[in-house]
């Protein structure tokens, strides 16, 4: 039998489409250079999203294994942290014709798209924040202790009054999920400090790990620092730019030299300043920014630090959003605690089911 990546590409569309039928009618498809995207509509709020690697019969053999490993340590890593609520988890993992396909729930949208739409009203913002933090204090119990790729792309959103009865005066609009586990602990596990630049903190820079490993466990504070920046300002980087006409590919007039790691590295070097002005962004929210965005790391917030000081600020803006958000919080935190001790026996076997289908392509 052919394996997936051997036939045309309107036949691979029909051999998915075949297998994940019963999440609903096919109706989308995109690709990235790793994957194979495609979007299944089951009724009305809710859509399946299947991402397959994406395999070229032109690669080598070494390309090919390089790209199973990834998923199953993505996999792996997700599985890690897959029972609360705050994670973009995976319900479901099939194999269709020889390449492993990952099932989630589609998010109303990415907090990419959310910043592009404007500034962020500070309570919003600082709400946003406090639930990724929280997420990633979460998987660092659990030993995930880096993200290492956290970015607006890789945090999902849905707007809570199209999924609940809330009310037009429920006082946030969005919940947040942490998603994309395929650099977690990759310092560690892989010897590869490397993120997005436009959120790599200084120690990402570092030369080599052969001879031991930096601190990370404050890594994806830095990141938040700059994230929370580009939510109130509608997406400028505190470096002055908009981040999305620089990075991942400079717009018409800007530099390439954005496509290097020289400007961002020089921005580092300068001590990460915050270097624009913004009336949406008061002097706590500067504050709290700059602690974040300290390049040494030993000034900078810990994760736990982060959230008690955006939930002290979000309690001083609006304290009906601050005590939502706790409770909020508290409720999330039951959820994966029953979870944990109830299991997910289903998924567990999915994921066996899918290391022990490719024995010869381990976790990278």
């Amino acid at each position: 039998m052919k394996m997936l990546w051997e036939l045309p590409e309107d036949i691979q569309k029909l051999i998915v489409e075949g297998n994940l039928c019963k999440h609903g009618d096919l109706i989308g498809e995109m690709s990235t250079p790793h994957s194979m995207i495609y979007t299944f509509k089951g009724n009305d709020i809710n859509y399946v999203v299947a991402k397959g690697i994406k395999i070229e019969e032109s690669m080598s053999l070494v390309d090919k294994h390089n790209f199973f490993s990834q998923a199953l340590y993505e996999v792996n890593n997700a599985y890690v942290v897959c029972h609360h609520p705050s994670i973009q988890r995976f319900f479901d993992v099939d194999v269709i014709s020889g390449v492993p396909f990952l099932l989630s729930r589609k998010r109303d949208t990415t907090l990419r798209d959310f910043i592009c739409e404007g500034p962020v009203s500070e309570p919003e913002a600082l709400s946003i924040s406090i639930q990724i933090v929280h997420a990633l204090s979460y998987c660092a119990k659990k030993g995930l202790l880096c993200h290492q790729d956290l970015k607006p792309e890789n945090v999902f959103l849905d707007y809570i009054s199209k999924h609940f009865d809330a009310g037009d005066g429920y006082p946030i609009k969005m919940r947040s999920f942490v998603a994309d586990f395929e650099l977690a602990n990759a310092y560690l596990v892989l010897r590869r400090p490397y993120g997005s630049r436009p959120y790599m903190a200084p120690e990402q820079y570092v030369k080599s790990l052969e001879e031991g490993s930096p601190d990370f466990s404050k890594v994806d504070v830095f990141a938040v620092g700059v994230i929370l920046f580009e939510m109130l300002t509608g997406g400028i980087h505190p470096l002055g730019e908009e981040t999305i006409l620089i990075w991942p590919e400079p717009s018409e007039g800007k530099s390439p030299q954005w496509r290097r790691e020289t400007p961002w590295k020089k921005w580092l070097k300068r001590g990460a300043k915050i270097e624009c002005e913004s009336d949406n962004v008061s002097h706590d929210a500067y504050e709290i920014i700059r602690s974040c965005l300290q390049v040494d790391f030993s000034n900078r917030f810990t994760k736990e630090q982060l959230e008690a000081r955006l939930l002290e600020r979000l309690s001083l803006i609006d304290k009906v959003a601050y005590d939502t958000i706790v409770a909020l919080l508290d409720d999330l935190d039951r959820i994966a605690d029953e979870s944990e001790s109830g299991g997910w026996p289903y998924y567990t076997d999915r994921v066996e089911m899918l290391n022990k289908a490719f024995p010869d392509y381990p976790a990278r």
